[in-house]
């Protein structure tokens, strides 16, 4: 089996699992799909398709109308600082409001379906993220053989800003010819040094 084919069928097979257990995946980063293959879920990140993204127009379109007004209004000098002050506040509870809806509205999987983790396999390890979140390295493979160097830190990461964070933990993998492979996760504080450690204890053991 080539890379390609062992790489599609390590997604496939995570993908075909996350579906089926999706509060197990809500609630674990690192998801046991079976004997074989684990998946690092990671990121609170979502896919959209046609009607997703059809639904999530309109809410964040009143958003940024919301928020305009919101600034015209402050910074309009012939309004009194009660009136600025009463419309602004106005603003900021419909921007809420609108938030809320819009973290229902993702929290639908059928809209908002969960495709963005990693996988780690009998083969090798393979990300499968979009280029929006890492532009050099959306799509890497390594095989196990290839891994030379791991290591782990935390990082800025911008694409997290749409869930509410801006800064990611990152276990880096590097292969002997160079290649970079990163898992990011984002964990509170104090669960970030056991996560990382389970990260690299199960890519350790599958380079022994």
């Amino acid at each position: 089996m080539n890379q390609a084919d062992w790489r599609t069928k390590d997604y496939q097979t995570a993908l075909n699992h996350i579906v089926e257990h999706e509060d197990e995946a809500a609630s674990n980063i690192i998801l046991s799909v079976d004997k074989d293959i684990t998946a690092v879920m990671g990121l609170p990140l979502y896919g959209a398709g046609f009607y997703g993204i059809f639904m999530l127009s309109p809410i964040i379109l009143f958003m940024a109308v919301a928020t305009y007004f919101m600034i015209i209004i402050l910074t309009a000098d012939s309004m009194e600082i009660q009136t600025q002050i009463l419309f602004s506040g106005g603003c900021l509870f419909l921007l809420w409001a609108l938030a809320k809806a819009l973290q229902l509205l993702i929290s639908t999987r059928d809209l908002f379906p969960r495709k963005y983790f990693t996988t780690l396999g009998t083969k090798g390890i393979s990300s499968h993220y979009s280029k929006l979140h890492f532009p050099l390295h959306s799509k890497v493979t390594l095989a196990w053989g290839d891994v030379k160097t791991t290591r782990a830190y935390q990082s800025l990461f911008l694409a997290g800003l749409f869930a509410g964070f801006l800064k990611a933990h990152i276990v880096e993998i590097t292969s002997k010819s160079g290649d970079i492979l990163k898992i990011p996760f984002h964990v509170p504080a104090d669960q970030a040094t056991f996560a990382t450690d389970t990260i690299l204890s199960l890519i350790n053991q599958k380079i022994k």
